[in-house]
């Protein structure tokens, strides 16, 4: 008779252990994306992705995800408020570009006063130092994490390595990270195994950044799981999926905003949410620099002032010059 505790499979739990304990809570790192789970981010180019990315990171590297509603108020309630290692993967962006952003959005946290009382922005700089592994790619030899028999390639080793003790692992974007037709439900499904097994290892969450297709825009499906390039796999093997998509005319104007400013407005949307409800889609006005800033939902007003602390010059301007040494 065949041992099932040394099966292929591995152990079966203990359902004698599950019915008489309670269930530990999901660890959320992102309003519903668990730790050792893959999310997507799903949109089409230019709309905003890296820079969202980059944004959710630099929150999430110094504890200040829950101060910017860039997911909806009070959706990162409840998830933890302390600083967490992220490593964002920019496969297509150069370090002058990513330089540039990371000081746009620092500047977009000052004006609109997100550092709590008692932050300084030296511990945010300190903060971010230690706890953001930023990768520019634009340009350097490509990574392909898949080899010709779809397995993990070294680089995948290698990343799986990095990821050890990474809270938050985002990828961007997918197509600059493998070398196969992604309308085939085989490959597509080996590379997103690849991201699983790092997130089982590292108990990370990983969102990998993906484009949308030219038919979802079209034809109106952009804001659904469906809306991905590509094959299917992609889709059916994320647990969570997001997308940024342009506004709606109705959108715009339950919001009061003008015809002529939608370019400036985006629309970040949950498409898939396998552990919790789907949140309200937010709507994120796309600044001069192209920093994305939440926009008040329609019919609430935001407070006079966000912060009991008394804004001050010197406050404002302390310290919010980076070193990027």
């Amino acid at each position: 008779m065949t041992d099932v505790t040394t099966s292929f499979f591995g152990r079966p739990v203990d359902i004698g252990h599950l019915l008489a304990h309670p269930a530990p809570a999901l660890d959320f790192v992102l309003p519903g994306l668990t730790a050792g789970t893959v999310g997507t981010l799903i949109g089409p180019g230019g709309m905003g992705k890296t820079m969202l990315e980059l944004e959710i990171a630099i929150s999430l590297a110094t504890g200040l995800l829950h101060r910017d509603p860039l997911f909806g108020a009070d959706a990162c309630q409840g998830l933890d408020t302390a600083p967490q290692k992220v490593i964002l993967l920019a496969a297509e962006e150069p370090l002058p570009v990513l330089w540039q952003r990371v000081h746009d959005i620092v500047q977009s946290l000052n004006q609109r006063d997100i550092l709590p009382e008692g932050m300084s922005w030296v511990e945010f700089r300190n903060r971010l130092k230690t706890n953001l592994l930023l990768f520019p790619m634009g340009g350097a030899q490509r990574v392909n994490l898949l080899t010709e028999d779809l397995l993990p390639s070294d680089a995948a080793s290698a990343l799986a390595r990095l990821c050890q003790g990474v809270r938050l692992l985002i990828a961007d974007p997918l197509r600059q990270l493998h070398l196969e037709d992604e309308n085939q439900s085989a490959p597509m499904s080996a590379l997103m195994s690849v991201f699983k097994q790092i997130a089982h290892d590292s108990r990370a969450a990983v969102m990998v950044a993906h484009h949308s297709s030219r038919a979802a825009g079209l034809q109106g499906y952009g804001d659904t799981a469906d809306a991905g390039r590509g094959s299917t796999a992609l889709k059916d093997d994320a647990r969570w999926q997001i997308n940024l998509v342009p506004p709606t005319r109705d959108m715009l104007d339950a919001y009061g905003i003008a015809a002529n400013q939608a370019a400036q407005h985006v629309v970040l949307v949950d498409a898939k949410n396998n552990y919790g409800p789907k949140r309200t889609p937010v709507m994120l006005r796309r600044t001069a620099r192209g920093v994305l800033v939440p926009v008040d939902p329609p019919m609430v007003k935001a407070p006079a002032n966000r912060s009991s602390r008394p804004r001050s010059a010197s406050r404002r301007t302390e310290g919010v010059q980076l070193e990027c040494h």
